[in-house]
């Protein structure tokens, strides 16, 4: 296992696994409007924060980014941590969100928001495992839930 910082000609894997997880969870993937950002990680993350892969062997399996949302305030958003449900419940997740977390503390972050949705409960599991306590709503991200917020020391 490997985790990777995007590089442009990554793109299209990047698509191909997105279409494949939002499928698995019932949900049409988007590319062009709701899915725009994961469409063009460049553009999106690698501008105005990060975004990473997992991959295994050269197969990408695993997603996260963050997002800079007040870069005075140095607050930011965890995004699109998403594990292949084939390799779901191996510890992957985990080390993805460790990542994010180190690498928001190494760059001086002080607080790390994330929204989600009800049905994704081993992933609510998770982010509180590490940290993370339920907020109120912080943004304007019609799908989502359910918020959480973790304070970085």
């Amino acid at each position: 296992m490997e985790i990777i910082t995007f590089k442009s000609d990554m793109q299209q894997s990047v698509d191909a696994f997105f279409e494949k997880c939002f499928t698995a969870v019932g949900i049409p993937y988007s590319p062009m409007d709701r899915h725009a950002d994961v469409a063009d990680v460049e553009q999106y993350y690698m501008r105005n924060g990060c975004f990473w892969c997992l991959s295994d062997n050269g197969v990408l399996i695993g997603t996260v980014a963050i997002r800079i949302i007040d870069n005075e305030s140095k607050e930011i958003e965890l995004k699109r941590m998403f594990v292949l449900p084939e390799y779901q419940g191996r510890g992957y997740g985990r080390l993805l969100l460790v990542h994010a977390i180190n690498y928001a503390r190494e760059q001086k972050y002080k607080k790390i928001y994330l929204d989600t949705r009800k049905q994704f409960s081993v992933a609510q599991h998770l982010y509180r495992s590490n940290g993370f306590q339920k907020t109120e709503k912080y943004n304007d991200n019609e799908h989502a839930e359910l918020y959480f917020e973790l304070v970085l020391s």
